[in-house]
């Protein structure tokens, strides 16, 4: 009967004639294979599919809403949308357009705050997104043509500038939030000011530092 164990030396070359050629045998070095175990393999393979997830199955992830505090601001539309990406942060990007002009073609009572801005930003929330306190930063740039509100004076330019707000929002439904905030955005502009909105006096051009106060009034849609 053969025996199983492994030699325990092979036969010197030179009682054969045709020396047999050498090969891995489940008893040498090369022939052994670390096999992780089946169980060990899904385990890694779950790690690695749910690494990316950060937030629970059915957590609502995104919002689409307007502020109203920018409609009444001579009917300015606008509109933000974010997507949350942890239990904390959100980000938001949002674009607000006006093209109006009031008793255009009158230099005596002629107003506008045309603009067309675009921002980018992000939140977090101290107890969990989309709902409770919240503070935020964001980065914005606009061009805008302003005047006839305040004084007769005008002016027209570039804006770029970073912001900070904060603020809390009502749960109204499982769908709808009232988004309320204060804050301000300051930066660098680029400007021409004019005598009236339509006179075209020029009264000054020049770059400066900039601030300017924001309010936030905002429904949201969450889903």
């Amino acid at each position: 009967m053969a025996s199983n164990a492994c030699p325990s030396k092979s036969p010197p070359e030179s009682l054969s004639a045709f020396p047999a050629k050498k090969s891995a045998s489940r008893c040498s070095p090369s022939a052994t294979i670390n096999h992780r175990p089946p169980m060990m393999k899904r385990f890694l393979l779950t790690i690695l599919l749910s690494a990316g997830l950060t937030l629970p199955a059915g957590a609502q992830r995104y919002s689409v809403g307007t502020n109203a505090v920018d409609w009444m601001a001579l009917g300015t539309l606008n509109a933000e949308a974010s997507a949350a990406v942890s239990p904390k942060v959100s980000l938001h990007a949002g674009a607000a357009l006006n093209p109006w002009t009031f008793r255009a073609g009158k230099p005596e009572s002629q107003m506008q705050m045309r603009h067309n801005s675009y921002w980018g930003g992000l939140r977090w929330w101290p107890w969990h997104v989309y709902s409770g306190w919240w503070a935020g930063a964001s980065l914005r740039y606009s061009v805008y043509n302003g005047g006839g509100v305040l004084s007769r004076e005008s002016e027209e330019g570039d804006a770029f500038g970073m912001g900070l707000w904060g603020g809390y929002s009502v749960m109204l439904s499982s769908l709808w939030n009232l988004d309320l905030g204060l804050g301000a955005w300051g930066g660098w502009k680029k400007y021409t000011r004019y005598a009236c909105p339509v006179c075209g006096l020029t009264l000054e051009t020049g770059e400066k530092l900039f601030w300017l106060p924001d309010a936030r009034i905002a429904i949201q849609l969450i889903f």
